[in-house]
């Protein structure tokens, strides 16, 4: 009869939330985001032609007619709670890490 080796609970849940932190990580890096915000900024065809009027016609020309910059919050509970979390695993890697190397500072 082969026994398998059960995995502690306590390990599956830290290693869902490492999957949730690479996921999360990911997108982010990704410039996924910023890139849609990038693409609303981009001159439509209306904004393109009266710009075009208003420089034919000579009249003073401000940009700040012609991009459309709404800002839209995408953040939901569990983008929220993604980023206190990848906080949190920031905060004690480098509380650890300096902890170790104060550890190994101490014995040379």
């Amino acid at each position: 009869m082969d026994k398998k080796k059960k995995m502690h609970p306590a390990l599956k849940i830290l290693g869902i939330f490492f999957i949730i932190y690479i996921a999360l990580y990911i997108a982010g890096a990704s410039g996924y985001y910023e890139s849609q915000i990038r693409d609303k900024t981009i001159l439509t065809e209306e904004d393109i032609k009266n710009f075009e009027e208003e420089i034919a016609s000579g009249e003073e020309v401000n940009l700040d007619h012609y991009l459309h910059n709404d800002p839209v919050d995408y953040s939901n509970n569990f983008s929220k709670m993604g980023d206190n979390f990848s906080s949190w695993i920031q905060k004690f890697v480098s509380e650890g890490s300096k902890i170790v190397s104060d550890i190994v500072k101490s014995l040379f």
